[in-house]
């Protein structure tokens, strides 16, 4: 039997991605009665109660004429008024998707150049963008560099394809690992200390709207993986050191040319300053999540204007950083076994000082895990305080009343 094709009212916004960080973007547009095509591999996503359409089909983060024409043979009738890429890694494919249908996109060389490590440090390293130094090596086999070092696969944002080498030991399991991913140069830059600062933005006829300042909470394992356990967002924080990491910021998102639209930056704060760890031409999960209660951005509305080319800040502009609330995110533990029932989670959504609760798996046990990484949690809360140790405390309280049921 032939599929019935789908005809829409109106040019439908192309949002890629359909899980729970996403989810918020298709329920605007169903309010505003925008029309959506919802891209994601999985045919059950949260966002498919929402959407008017959603395309299963293989999203890699790079140019795909596949998934442009199963979009256009879709929207053949109506074309497409925009495309989205919210809180998801794919930035090269929408800048990729939103030039082949002429509408309102990054630029796909930024979207490669902040895609890619080694092509970002390059540009910021030409630019003077203070930033670690590297060393650029075809083979992993060919490292001979004594620890302490960083070796990062060229893509994969955040931690993923990153390796913090502090011993002999952590280098055999990186060059293991790292042998198996196949067409990949590697960067191997020397190890900073400090802390580590992710901040927001939206460019807008190059002006910088910051709704996001967080010190991350980051762990290095056992082998040099890495492990995000949260952040924490302090509008107490020395209003200097803020300006510098904005300066910096700035400076490397023009030195990549990202001059309008959502950016994302990771920059590690050292003894001799701010260094720009990543940026990225995209928005991060969460930030936009969060940003209208606590930045008072509304920041999903501004992404879905600027994407359709129209002006992004018809509702609000963020306020200033230091006139915030004190906020905290972080991830429920748990370990490695079949888990067949979590309790608590309803119970603490009605704590007082609880902003949201974000589940990141499907519901559905018995359920196996294997040990935490970033990529497999159950979910994280956000909270606020009176401060930001209070903050930080009720995140820890909210996480206790959660209990996990292992067979």
């Amino acid at each position: 039997m032939k599929k019935k094709k789908f005809i829409f009212n109106t040019a439908p916004l192309v949002i890629f991605g359909g899980g729970v960080h996403q989810l918020p973007y298709v329920q605007f547009c169903k309010k505003k009665k925008i029309s959506t095509l919802v891209v994601d591999q999985n045919k059950n996503c949260v966002a498919k109660k929402y959407a008017d359409y959603v395309l299963n089909i293989k999203t890699p983060n790079s140019e795909s004429l596949i998934t442009f024409n199963e979009i256009k043979g879709i929207t053949k009738k109506t074309g497409v008024v925009g495309v989205l890429v919210p809180g998801v890694e794919l930035a090269v494919l929408g800048a990729y998707i939103a030039k082949k249908f002429k509408t309102k996109g990054i630029d796909p060389l930024v979207a490669e150049v902040s895609t890619n490590k080694i092509k970002r440090a390059i540009k910021f390293k030409k630019n003077r963008i203070p930033t670690a130094n590297f060393k650029i090596v075809k083979n992993i086999e060919t490292i001979k560099k004594k620890p302490p070092f960083v070796i990062k696969s060229e893509y994969g944002s955040g931690s993923r394809g990153v390796r913090v080498i502090l011993s002999e030991t952590d280098l055999m399991s990186a060059k293991n690992q790292f042998s198996k991913v196949k067409n990949s140069k590697f960067i191997v830059e020397d190890f900073l200390t400090g802390y580590e600062i992710s901040i927001e933005a939206f460019i807008y006829k190059k002006k910088f709207y910051y709704y996001c300042f967080a010190i991350r909470d980051i762990e290095i394992l056992s082998k040099g993986k890495i492990i995000e356990h949260g952040s924490i967002s302090d509008p107490l924080h020395d209003k200097q050191s803020i300006d510098k990491v904005k300066k910096i910021f700035e400076k490397g998102c023009f030195a990549i040319g990202l001059k309008e639209g959502p950016a994302k930056g990771d920059i590690l704060f050292t003894k001799l300053g701010p260094k720009i760890i990543e940026i990225a031409a995209r928005s991060a999960p969460l930030a936009p999540l969060i940003s209208k209660k606590v930045y008072n951005f509304d920041m999903i509305s501004a992404h879905i204007r600027w994407s359709m080319g129209l002006n992004p800040f018809l509702n609000s502009k963020p306020i200033d950083y230091f006139k915030t609330k004190p906020v905290c995110h972080k991830y429920l533990s748990h370990k490695k076994g079949t888990l067949y029932k979590v309790n608590g989670i309803e119970k603490i959504k009605k704590l007082k000082n609880l902003i949201k609760v974000i589940l990141l798996r499907d519901s559905k046990y018995p359920m196996k895990l294997d040990e935490p990484n970033n990529t497999n949690r159950l979910l994280y809360v956000v909270t606020t305080g009176s401060n930001v140790n209070n903050a930080r405390l009720n995140a820890v309280k909210s996480l206790s009343k959660i209990k996990l049921l292992y067979k």
